[in-house]
């Protein structure tokens, strides 16, 4: 079983596939942010069918995730974290009033925000989710000409996923499984680099006659499309211990959309990625550990080797998990809350927005609250 697994990732290693600044995830796992996004192999969250459908193999029961919001800003704090001190990076303090003031003190400076949920059922090893996410990526460019960079999307819409053993199961020594999932994505996006100072943005104003037209001028555009996403598990069970080997390939030949209004510009498609992961958990009764790696968007042939490493790890303990990551040069850390029905996790993680390894890095702030996370042993 490893032999295929390992035969169809180097298989795959011969396509090629678009490349952008920044990997955009259609759903993304607060948890595996803070893991360093080394989360193929572990995935045992909401977010599970976002990442590989055939890790559904190892949940057992049902479980419930209705309400559960995530939030991720741009990281403006100074922080030293040995001597657990926070305050405002000097970046932001005395912020200038002038348009001209603003422009010099931000230039440069990756500004994101994302909001989104993904209310969940799992069954045994079928999941149903529903998701919802709105992310904005915005760089200003170039002080002698300034050229704001944007990406915008809204992406909402279901995806369902199953996982099928084809050996053992979820208490078996091995257990091998393959899983399956469809989706469907209705997107509205803007994406293009705009000249602050020329003639464009002018005209474009002074000749709409309102701001759909001044949108859509711009690049906005709307329209659906369908997804199917695979993946394959291997899993040795040991006294106390966890050894999963992942292979996963989202997005098989590119999600496409088609576009809701012919006016409208083609919409970017969400590319297919190739994942390899292995995770590698202990369980001490009364905590857990789980260490992972991952080899991320294989397929990409123009990325560096080291942006695609990523590196996690978990430590639960009664009420608190601490998680901490290495994701393609950048390190991430933060800490869960578990409180009853409800669990709260806070940190930072920072992420590659350039074509180079360690040319341009994101830092970024994330929450995420889950509430009525319930799961019931049949």
């Amino acid at each position: 079983m490893m032999q295929f697994l390992l035969g169809l990732s180097f298989l795959l290693l011969s396509i090629a596939t678009n490349v952008q600044a920044e990997f955009s995830y259609l759903g993304r796992s607060a948890e595996g942010s803070l893991m360093g996004d080394a989360y193929t192999a572990v995935a045992d969250d909401e977010n599970t069918l976002f990442y590989n459908p055939a890790a559904l193999s190892r949940h057992s029961g049902v479980s419930l995730q209705f309400i559960n919001p995530d939030f991720e800003l741009p990281d403006v704090l100074d922080k030293n974290v040995k001597q657990m001190k926070f305050g405002l990076d000097g970046r932001f303090e005395d912020f200038p009033k002038t348009a001209e003031g603003i422009t010099e003190r931000v230039l440069g400076i990756p500004v994101f925000f994302q909001v989104g949920g993904t209310p969940t059922v799992k069954m045994q090893h079928f999941a149903f989710s529903l998701f919802a996410n709105n992310k904005t990526s915005m760089v200003l460019e170039n002080a002698v000409y300034p050229n704001l960079n944007i990406d915008y999307r809204y992406d909402r819409g279901f995806i369902m996923g199953y996982s099928h053993n084809l050996k053992g199961n979820y208490k078996s020594p091995s257990q091998f499984s393959i899983g399956a999932s469809i989706k469907h994505v209705k997107r509205d996006g803007l994406k293009g680099r705009f000249d602050l100072f020329g003639t464009e943005l002018l005209q474009i104003i002074n000749s709409a006659s309102g701001y759909k037209e001044i949108r859509r001028s711009l690049g906005y555009t709307q329209g659906d499309g369908w997804g199917f996403d695979v993946g394959a598990e291997q899993v040795f069970r040991m006294p106390g211990s966890l050894l999963v080997f992942g292979l996963s390939i989202l997005d098989v030949g590119d999600t496409k959309f088609k576009k809701d209004n012919s006016a409208y510009r083609d919409i970017q498609p969400q590319e297919m990625s190739v994942n390899l992961g292995t995770s590698y958990s202990m369980d001490f009764k009364i905590f857990d550990a789980t260490f992972s790696a991952d080899y991320s968007n294989i397929i990409d042939a123009r990325t560096p080797f080291a942006s695609k490493i990523k590196l996690g790890s978990r430590l639960r303990l009664p009420l608190l998990s601490v998680y901490g990551g290495w994701n393609g040069g950048y390190v991430s850390y933060g800490v869960g809350f578990d409180l009853l029905f409800m669990n709260l996790k806070v940190g930072f993680y920072g992420t590659e927005i350039g074509s180079a390894y360690k040319e341009k890095e994101s830092e970024r702030i994330v929450f995420a609250l889950t509430l009525l996370d319930m799961h019931f042993d049949l």
